[in-house]
């Protein structure tokens, strides 16, 4: 796919990542983090029941990547969800594997 400026553009789950961005595919620098020994991806409750914690953690989204992210600064451990993922969340659209089951 080529833009209004002629620059050829991927698209991957809906985003859109520039080829000439450091020549990787949202879906490379995504495999890219997934490698990390202090990356975690998870699920978008998670996420969100992180940002709200009293744990001391900072914003440390990869826009590039399409990601929001968090860094516990005193674990030294990035937590990421996928930006799609968590818009799904918010709008109401995400089913989670998991069922509620009432006991």
């Amino acid at each position: 796919m080529v833009d209004e400026n002629g620059r050829k553009n991927e698209i991957m789950v809906g985003l859109k990542a520039n080829n000439g961005l450091n020549e990787k595919t949202l879906w490379e620098r995504r495999e890219l983090l997934r490698s990390q020994p202090n990356v975690h991806f998870i699920e978008p409750e998670q996420f969100c029941a992180l940002a709200v914690s009293c744990r001391k953690i900072s914003r440390a989204d990869e826009g590039a990547a399409g990601l929001k992210g968090l860094h516990s600064e005193v674990e030294d451990q990035f937590y990421y969800v996928e930006e799609e993922r968590l818009d799904q969340y918010r709008e109401g659209a995400f089913c989670p594997n998991a069922s509620l089951e009432f006991v």
